[in-house]
C-alpha cells in the first residue's frame, strides 16, 4: 500500500512542485548542483557534492523504505551522479529533490527498477 501511494504521489505531481518539504540539500537547485559538481571534478571542493549525492542516496533509502524493496541495486553512485548531472544541466531551475524524482521515474518506465 506504501508503494501504491508513493508512486501516485510522485505521478500525480510529475512537472509539479513537490507536495512535500523537502530537507537539507534537496532543497538547493540544480544550478547549484552542477557548480559543485564542477567544482568536485576540478579538485577544488568535495564537500558540496558529496553532501548532494548523500542527500540523494537518503532519498533513494526512503523509497527503498516505502516500498520494501532496493530500488539502487544495480545502480552506482557514478550512473546517479551522471543522470543527476544530466538533467540538471537542462533543468537549472529545478530541485535536486525534482531531479531525483525524474530520476526513479525515467528508471521505472524503462524497467530499470522494479516495481514492487
Amino acid at each position: 500500500m506504501k508503494s501504491f501511494l508513493f508512486t501516485l504521489c510522485l505521478l500525480l505531481f510529475a512537472g509539479q512542485a513537490s507536495a512535500y518539504y523537502t530537507w537539507g540539500m534537496g532543497s538547493q537547485g540544480c544550478d547549484l548542483y552542477v557548480g559543485a559538481k564542477a567544482e568536485y571534478d576540478h579538485a577544488r571542493d568535495q564537500r558540496t557534492h558529496l553532501a548532494h549525492l548523500n542527500w540523494i542516496k537518503g532519498f533513494i533509502t526512503g523509497i527503498n523504505w516505502s516500498r520494501d524493496s532496493d530500488i539502487a541495486r544495480d545502480l552506482s553512485v557514478e550512473t546517479v551522479d551522471r543522470w543527476i548531472d544530466a538533467y540538471c544541466r537542462n533543468n537549472l531551475g529545478d530541485s535536486i529533490a525534482k531531479a531525483s524524482e525524474a530520476m526513479v521515474i525515467d528508471l521505472e518506465k524503462k524497467g530499470s527498477i522494479k516495481k514492487q
